[in-house]
Order: C-alpha cells, then sequence, then structure tokens
C-alpha cells in the first residue's frame, strides 16, 4: 500500500496530489507496486525488495556523493511487538528502508507496521533551517532510536519481574519467558550494533558533515543508538546470569527433593526389615507372647523415631 504525505505548517498530512507530496510512505509492497516506484524514480529494484527479506542486514548505499544527486538507500532494522509460540512477549527486528530520492522526496518502504508510524504523523517536525525531506529523515531516525530504548526499559521491567517470580518458585513458563527475553535481547543487540554503523556512515557524507545541523541532530540519534546498543548487551548479561541461576537453582531443588526422597526411604526400610524377619516361618522372639503385635510395632516406630531424629541433626531430612 502506497500513502503519500504533504507538509502543511509543519505537520504532515495524507495527500492524494502526488507532486505536492513529501514522503511516500509504502506498507508491504506488491511486485506491482515495487515495478511502478522502480520506474517512476529509477530506483534499483534491491532499493524495494530488500524489505521483504526479514534477516536483511542494515546498510547503507549511495551515500558517497554531494547533495544526494542519484537515490541513497538507508536500510535499518526496526523493533517489532509480538507473541511467542510460548505465549509471551518477544521482540523481533524488521528492515526498514529509507530512500533519499534528488528530488523533495523521501520514500519508506517495510512489510511490517512501524510501531512509531503514528507518532511521527502526531507530532509537528521541529522548525529548523533543514530541508523539509532531511528533516524528515532525521525524525524517522529519532524515533527509531527512541523506540529501541523503550522496549529494552520494557524487557526491563520484564526481567526484573521475573527475577522476583523465579525467588518464589522455579517453573517451566519462567524458563520459557526467559528464553522470549534472551532471544529477542540477541535481536536487539545485533540490530543495533547494525543501524549504529550504518548511520555512522551517513554521518560521515559531505551533506552531513557540512551542515551543521544535520550533523548535531545525527550525533543525538547515534547517541540514543549508543545507549540502546550498550543497554541490550548490558541487559543481555544480566539474563544470562539470570539463566545459569535458574539452572543452579532447579538443580538444587531437585537435590533437595532427592535427598528427602532417600531419607524417607531409609526410614521406611526399618518396618520393611522388621516386618520381614516376623515373616519366616521360625522360632523368634514374643512368638509365644499375646503382647508380641504391640511389643513388635512399639519397636518399630521407636526405631523409625530415633532414626529420623538422627537424619534431621545431620540435615539430611
Amino acid at each position: 500500500m502506497i500513502t503519500h504525505y504533504f507538509l502543511k505548517d509543519n505537520q504532515l498530512n495524507v495527500t492524494e496530489d502526488i507532486k505536492e507530496s513529501l514522503w511516500l510512505h509504502v506498507e508491504k509492497p506488491t511486485n506491482e507496486e515495487i515495478e511502478h516506484l522502480s520506474k517512476k524514480y529509477e530506483l534499483p529494484k534491491d532499493y524495494l525488495t530488500s524489505v521483504l527479506d526479514d534477516a536483511e542486514n542494515a546498510r547503507a548505499e549511495g551515500l558517497n556523493q554531494e547533495n544526494f544527486l542519484i537515490p541513497a538507500l538507508l536500510l535499518l532494522q526496526f523493533p517489532y511487538v509480538s507473541t511467542s509460540p510460548s505465549g509471551y512477549l518477544q521482540f523481533n527486528t524488521y528492515p526498514l528502508a529509507l530512500i533519499i530520492t534528488p528530488d523533495k522526496k523521501l520514500i519508506t518502504v517495510c512489510n511490517y507496521h512501524m510501531p512509531f508510524f503514528k507518532a511521527i504523523l502526531e507530532k509537528p517536525l521541529p522548525k529548523n533551517d533543514m530541508s523539509s525531506k532531511l528533516n524528515l529523515v532525521l525524525q524517522i531516525l529519532w524515533h527509531l532510536a527512541l523506540t529501541y530504548n523503550q522496549n529494552l526499559a520494557d524487557l526491563k521491567r520484564q526481567v526484573d519481574k521475573l527475577e522476583g517470580q523465579i525467588q518464589v518458585s522455579t517453573e517451566n513458563k519462567h524458563l520459557y519467558q526467559l528464553m522470549d527475553i534472551q532471544k529477542s535481547l540477541v535481536l536487539f543487540e545485533a540490530a543495533t550494533k547494525a543501524n549504529f554503523k550504518t548511520l555512522t556512515k551517513l554521518a560521515s557524507t559531505t551533506e552531513f558533515q557540512d551542515h551543521h545541523a544535520y550533523h548535531n541532530h545525527l550525533h543525538d540519534i547515534l547517541v540514543e543508538t549508543k545507549q540502546s546498543m550498550t543497554s541490550a548487551k548490558i541487559n543481555l548479561q544480566l539474563v544470562s546470569q539470570m539463566n545459569e541461576t535458574f539452572s543452579a537453582i532447579v538443580s538444587n531443588n531437585l537435590n533437595i527433593v532427592m535427598k528427602i526422597l532417600t531419607s524417607l526411604t531409609i526410614v521406611l526400610t526399618i518396618p520393611t526389615i522388621i516386618g520381614g524377619i516376623y515373616g519366616m516361618n521360625v522360632k523368634l522372639p514374643f512368638a509365644e507372647s499375646d503382647n508380641a503385635f504391640l511389643l513388635i510395632t512399639g519397636a518399630t516406630i521407636l526405631l523409625c523415631y530415633l532414626a529420623i531424629k538422627y537424619l534431621k541433626k545431620k540435615n539430611l531430612l
């Protein structure tokens, strides 16, 4: 689906007039739309089809020029909230193509709905001496970087909550949730690292080096991206340690259960042995006594009691 937006009073609005549009946003592009855009704006097809591959790496093409006289591509990864097969919250990363054309038009292409799309439309573009096109590019990049940090904060809250739950009980569902969080952090770390490398290439272009406002705004975006990259790495290490702790707790709980079962087996062996002895068809003590059953039962209970007391003293029960 192709949607055109134009700028009025620094606010983005939908328009049907292709000529006055500033931003052309394409979501879930069809083959026909790809063919149309490629011919109309003289774009390499891989600029448009790259977003169809969910595993596409972040990269930049066509940045080695002055004033963007030919189309340039910024392919970045953005975070996307989903539900894992185990039913827990999980974050994936998908490609977003920003194509800077030689005219006053920006083209963005993605195969999934951008979570920060609404924020871009609702918030007016900052008033500055930048061109409207590059001002919009920087706003998209800024919201993308902020979304990573917001999602990482959500993951951190999940980790803290899970840590409290593990201290109370260790269930399989906690392990599944921990696995989903770890997967999200692995994707975030890889995506933010690749995004930072791509944005660094953008910052080194003549257009951004020569224009002070462009350079400063992009510097702020790089700082946010660096923060999300560092945060993802730290949280991944914490989750890995928590995973090891979880395994240790499960192993320790299993050892405690086995210790208790072994101790109970020892205690229950006493009446079994006594019962086996007195089940033999030979002459035994108390065989002629009328109170034989009570005496044998009492002696068995006493021996079991002494065994339990000894095991508790040795911290085995």
